[in-house]
């Protein structure tokens, strides 16, 4: 069983005893599956994984989060999407083999001969997610403005992507307080953009001292980038947002999920003590 074959296959079973549904669709025709936890009422957390293909093991680890959440009846509404990308972890796993889409097929087949497959990190468009959204989309120091790229390319256009759309509808209908978005790595926790407001600003102060409490990470304002889910929360929603870097430094792409059950012990109680705050 490969990793896109054992991601899925957890994400089904754990359907089975939990409430989930689907925000959307991805280029592929992928069901993007958001599981919901709390007893409702209290503050609304959304918290995403799996962006970037090469990047699975944030999924593993939102998947583990999700078992243990369900054990505690907490007040509060935590939306956890552990798989935004379903496509890209297909093509690290499986090459173009799973790809009926003639024409992504295509392109999928081109960019893999220029970059090694267990570390391909966009969408079956060659778009990477995370510099799609119209949050100061283009301006990143390392961002592709001009053709598909298994990295880095910010496509044709902001919110370009099916991806990018489902989890944009999805944001302003749930209307969170906060979000948290799991990349890695780094052992970093990116906070604040340019433009945000004095009002996020103030109140982020309170949960970057809790999540570099909890997790030892080094909080690092965002610079030089743009186009990222996070981003877009804080210019265009007014909604705190942190991207969390999980795994050091010095580990390679794709950390191996012999690094999971450590990462799982540092994060597994982030999401009660936001709540709690």
């Amino acid at each position: 069983m490969n990793i896109y074959e054992r991601l899925t296959s957890e994400i089904k079973a754990l359907k089975k005893t939990t409430p989930n549904f689907v925000i959307g669709k991805t280029q592929l025709n992928k069901d993007i599956v958001c599981f919901k936890l709390g007893k409702g009422g209290g503050k609304k957390i959304i918290v995403q994984g799996g962006m970037h293909a090469r990047e699975y093991i944030t999924s593993f680890l939102l998947i583990e989060i999700i078992k243990y959440l369900k054990l505690f009846a907490f007040c509060g509404q935590v939306y956890i999407i552990p798989l935004i990308n379903p496509d890209g972890v297909n093509i690290l796993s499986n090459g173009t083999k799973n790809i009926k889409n003639k024409k992504c097929k295509g392109l999928i087949k081109s960019l893999l001969k220029y970059f090694p497959q267990k570390t391909f990190k966009a969408n079956a468009h060659g778009v990477d997610l995370n510099t799609n959204f119209d949050a100061h989309w283009g301006k990143g120091k390392q961002n592709n403005l001009y053709y598909p790229s298994a990295q880095n390319f910010v496509g044709f256009a902001p919110n370009s992507e099916k991806e990018t759309q489902a989890l944009i509808n999805f944001t302003k209908k749930v209307d969170p307080f906060l979000t948290l978005s799991y990349h890695s790595k780094g052992n970093v926790i990116y906070y604040g953009f340019k433009g945000q407001s004095k009002e996020t600003k103030l109140i982020q102060k309170k949960y970057l001292k809790l999540i570099a409490r909890e997790t030892n990470y080094k909080p690092l304002f965002t610079k030089h980038s743009g186009g990222g889910y996070k981003d877009w929360c804080l210019l265009k929603c007014n909604i705190i947002g942190f991207t969390i870097e999980i795994g050091n430094n010095h580990l390679t792409h794709p950390i191996s999920l012999a690094h999971l059950k450590p990462l799982f012990k540092t994060h597994k109680n982030l999401i009660l003590e936001i709540l709690k705050e």
